[in-house]
């Protein structure tokens, strides 16, 4: 199918993403969330110098990266659908021109 090329490269590019963000590579996520991520780190090295813990960072840092993933995969699911309708649309089209006319 000669039109869902673009969609298809949107869709290889989401996949790409939600395995980067699914292998924890901080540039796959939006710059705001690298920003609270990096600020996070901060904290649980500062605590792990003092032989501390630091439950509260890393549960920030786990639900950076769950919503993160989340929307990567919502991203990839949407982008599936419709190249799905794209194609149900040119099949319909295709039976309607045979249905109408003259072969």
């Amino acid at each position: 199918m000669g039109s869902t090329r673009r969609i298809d490269r949107e869709i290889e590019a989401a996949k790409r993403k939600l395995d980067r963000v699914r292998s924890q590579d901080s540039s796959a996520l939006p710059v705001g969330d690298q920003a609270k991520l990096a600020g996070l780190t901060g904290v649980a090295f500062a605590k792990a110098t003092r032989l501390k813990s630091s439950p509260m960072a890393e549960r920030g840092a786990a639900r950076i990266w769950s919503g993160a993933e989340e929307r990567a995969a919502a991203d990839l699911q949407v982008l599936v659908s419709e190249r799905q309708q794209l194609i149900n649309d040119e099949a319909a089209a295709r039976r309607e021109k045979k249905k109408s006319g003259w072969f």
